[in-house]
């Protein structure tokens, strides 16, 4: 859930810059977004000048690590526990890391590999949105990666710095989606990580 938490303040954090942009280069902003902005202008207080937008970048990454660690830690305990309890996975406990460092095959072998530990539960293990999870983790880096983009193109000397790509009705639904999609995936990892361990393996 941290890195939910941290998708989002990156989000309000995002917007805060941005409006702090209006109202510096428009001398005034009339329409707004305070939460977001006050938010930006009270780091922008406490952290050195600059820093704001980049320390939430910073924390949402930081998050997003840790998260995977943990995740990847308890996934291998989770794979050890099915094979010393009598399930019969597939897959070797040495995918259960590596897999998340293939390139390419990094898009496919750490869902087959939770989907396998699930699987080691037997016919009686509670369902688990497994899929949904993994879609979600996809999406998620993709859109993590086009934030990172987007933030580059539109900085001051990008490419799409003051064009029709920097604007509110672009920035805004992506940074949105963004948050939203971090909330989505850690909730469902959460869920598949709950009916996994309740899953009745028998010795």
């Amino acid at each position: 859930m941290v890195s939910a938490i941290a998708g989002v303040l990156r989000a309000i954090v995002a917007i805060g810059h941005y409006e702090h942009r209006i109202d510096v280069v428009a001398h005034g902003n009339t329409d707004p977004v305070l939460p977001a902005l006050m938010a930006y202008e009270l780091l922008d207080r406490v952290l050195p000048r600059g820093m704001a937008s980049t320390a939430g970048e910073q924390l949402s990454l930081l998050a997003s690590l840790v998260a995977a660690a943990t995740f990847i830690v308890w996934l291998h305990q989770a794979r050890r526990d099915a094979g010393r309890l009598g399930g019969e996975p597939e897959w070797a406990p040495g995918w259960v890391v590596g897999g998340w460092f293939i390139p390419v095959a990094n898009l496919v072998i750490p869902y087959l590999v939770v989907r396998d530990v699930w699987r080691a539960g037997g016919p009686l293990a509670p369902r688990a949105p497994v899929s949904r999870w993994w879609a979600s983790v996809l999406v998620t880096v993709l859109l993590n990666g086009l934030i990172r983009l987007y933030g580059v193109a539109t900085s001051d000397g990008g490419v799409s710095a003051k064009t029709a790509l920097d604007m509110r009705a672009v920035a805004y639904p992506l940074w949105a989606a963004g948050a939203v999609m971090a909330v989505l995936t850690a909730y469902l990892a959460v869920r598949v990580i709950r009916r996994i361990t309740e899953a009745p393996t028998a010795p």
